[in-house]
């Protein structure tokens, strides 16, 4: 019987203003890569999450139109001030 062994672990490096060389260019490059590919993903679980709820279609169409009652114009609403 074969001993199953772990998956060796990729560790990340996570970057930082106060840990990068601002004045390398290659530094910066890969906190801005960090910071747009953290973003990206940010980005896709929000889209998942408004196709999950019918907001958009798979295509970004927008479903839902409606604005809910307290947000009309003509809606009666206290603002508690």
């Amino acid at each position: 019987m074969l001993s199953e062994k772990p998956l060796p672990s990729v560790s990340v490096k996570r970057l930082s203003l106060d840990a990068i060389d601002v004045e390398n260019d290659a530094e910066l490059d890969a906190l801005t890569a960090q910071v747009l590919a953290a973003g990206n993903k940010i980005a896709e679980l929000e889209r998942a999450e408004m196709i999950r709820k019918g907001i958009i279609d798979e295509r970004g169409n927008l479903l839902k139109t409606e604005l809910p009652e307290d947000m009309r114009k003509d809606a009666d609403r206290d603002f508690g001030g």
